[in-house]
């Protein structure tokens, strides 16, 4: 892929739809018979949505997975990103829910978790998934009735909810690092294509800092802290969770 996917920042649902032809109907993705070559498109898959990049109409897509791991011990509570939040967390607003891997992670180490995705076909790719899934049987009904996910704002979304048993979860599009010499998974530059150019949720980590008791944001190891001010992190080898506590917001602490 190259910059001219820049250059396209439309996204277009090519070919019929069984199944998912209201979903991108109520989220204005424009349906075409043919996707042009410069366009991303939405096309239906098996198991939902797949999204496709511009010059790549004979390429398989990326598409949201669930379960997204074959080791289901990362969303135990012992894994880092349930560390991260602790046992005095029962509620998580995930507010860049992305593909939906770690709401699914967070739901199964036991927090109700609900998520926020603003890109209308980055939502598309995830509930359509989460759908299939859940009617499937893929995902387990009890972690599904944990789980709410919704499109749009996720800044007016927090504005209602404030509590010292609730917590945010950020996992931004990380930064390119300066040096390197291998490229990251697929899923991963499609995404950061499509989204180049969208800003960093730095406003909306604050908000989440002054209404709820603590926020965890996911970082690689090469980048900075999103926002100054972590109380900790926790690190695994590939990424960090910074973790910011709100003593005011905390009825006790579980750090």
């Amino acid at each position: 892929m190259d910059s001219a996917s820049t250059a396209s920042a439309r996204v277009v649902a090519a070919g019929a739809f069984r199944l998912f032809g209201e979903l991108v109907d109520s989220l204005a993705i424009p349906r075409v018979e043919v996707a042009p070559a410069d366009a991303f498109f939405l096309i239906e898959a098996e198991a939902g949505l797949e999204l496709r990049p511009p010059r790549e109409a004979d390429r398989r897509g990326i598409r949201a997975l669930f379960p997204p791991d074959r080791e289901p011990r990362v969303g135990s509570a012992r894994s880092p990103l349930a560390k991260a939040f602790g046992k005095g967390i029962t509620s998580v607003f995930d507010l860049t829910a992305g593909l939906g891997g770690d709401t699914y992670r967070l739901a199964l180490a036991g927090y109700r978790v609900r998520a926020w995705e603003r890109n209308p076909a980055v939502f598309a790719l995830l509930i359509s998934s989460w759908q299939a899934s859940v009617a499937e049987g893929r995902v387990p009904a009890e972690l599904a009735e944990r789980v709410a996910l919704h499109w749009g704002d996720s800044m007016a979304a927090l504005e209602e909810f404030r509590g010292s048993a609730l917590g945010a979860y950020f996992d931004p599009m990380y930064p390119r690092p300066r040096h390197s010499s291998a490229l990251p998974k697929r899923a991963v530059q499609v995404l950061r294509n499509l989204l180049e150019g969208e800003s960093e949720p730095i406003e909306l980590v604050a908000a989440a800092r002054e209404r709820l008791s603590r926020v965890v944001v996911k970082r690689p190891h090469h980048a900075a802290p999103l926002v100054e001010g972590a109380s900790f992190a926790i690190e695994t080898k590939l990424v960090r969770f910074d973790v910011y506590l709100n003593p005011a917001r905390m009825e006790r602490s579980d750090s």
